[in-house]
């Protein structure tokens, strides 16, 4: 298991240059990503960066509201904590209902598995980790113990597919669990 603090997040750049992201994870690092998780500050209609052969998967965590427009799919509504899927191939603007958003994104290349992404209240004893897919959590809310480190609000962890922890206290959290190919 690897703690990610919410201090060692890397900003950067949306790809299509229309705002920033906050990367909480991505593998591999260098070169085309496998997958990817962030938080997007969306401040601003506009059109979202296009990602050839990705799934794509959003939830909103705060904020008013947020409609996309999906080419050749229609308008859909995106509410807090519901995730929402599309590819990553159409091309997709977003409109703010009343101000700015930030939202919680899961991208995963297609060829190389697929994913979900949920968000849950986890009690003390709960178990993460599956053994076939790979899990990231990200804290919501409260504070638990892992292993041998504490986890807060706004940080995450991951997990290799042969790992499984339990927490050690009750935390709200959004989990991505990805399957790679080989474990399809």
């Amino acid at each position: 298991m690897h703690v990610i603090r919410s201090s060692g997040y890397r900003v950067m750049p949306w790809k299509n240059g229309g705002g920033e992201t906050t990367e909480i994870f991505v593998s591999p690092t260098t070169g085309n990503f496998d997958w990817r998780v962030s938080i997007a500050k969306v401040n601003a209609d506009g059109p979202f960066s296009t990602f050839c052969g990705y799934d794509r998967h959003i939830m909103m965590l705060t904020g008013s509201g947020m409609r996309l427009d999906i080419e050749g799919r229609g308008i859909f509504e995106l509410e807090p904590l519901k995730p929402f899927s599309f590819s990553g191939d159409l091309r997709v603007s977003g409109f703010l209902v009343n101000g700015p958003v930030l939202d919680f994104n899961l991208m995963l290349r297609r060829d190389f598995g697929q994913g979900v992404l949920r968000v849950m209240d986890c009690g003390a004893g709960y178990p993460f980790g599956s053994g076939q897919s790979l899990c990231l959590v990200h804290v919501l809310l409260g504070e638990s113990r892992i292993g041998g480190d504490s986890v807060h609000p706004g940080d995450s962890f991951f997990l290799e597919a042969d790992e499984q922890i339990v927490l050690a206290a009750p935390l709200k959290a959004v989990i991505c669990e990805i399957t790679p190919r080989w474990q399809l």
